[in-house]
């Protein structure tokens, strides 16, 4: 089980101001967590991004020790799979890419 954090003192939130639920400061760790998901199937492990445990990030931070600038970003279970998928079924991009506009011609 992976645990990542995200020191929200230097993270660039660029949608703080705005009156939704913010959605930009996943935008550097993300990637990162995927990498991470990447290099373990790599070694023939499998895991997924899961945001769950934010809704108990108190009680995940007391656990770790974690300092309060810091945030829940995601748990990565990792594991052996019981079965190894080795031809994934993708959607051709241009059935939900599209372009200019939300409503735009597919790409």
């Amino acid at each position: 089980m992976l645990v990542f954090f995200v020191d929200l003192s230097v993270v660039a939130s660029m949608d703080q101001d705005l009156d939704r639920v913010g959605v930009i400061s996943g935008g550097s760790v993300y990637p990162l967590v995927w990498n991470v998901l990447l290099a373990a199937r790599n070694e023939g492990l499998g895991g997924t991004i899961t945001t769950m445990a934010a809704v108990e990030e108190p009680a995940v931070k007391a656990l770790f020790g974690v300092p309060d600038t810091f945030a829940v970003a995601a748990v990565v279970p990792l594991g052996t799979p019981v079965k190894v998928l080795t031809k994934l079924k993708r959607q051709p991009i241009e059935e939900f890419v599209t372009r200019e506009r939300y409503d735009g011609p597919p790409l």
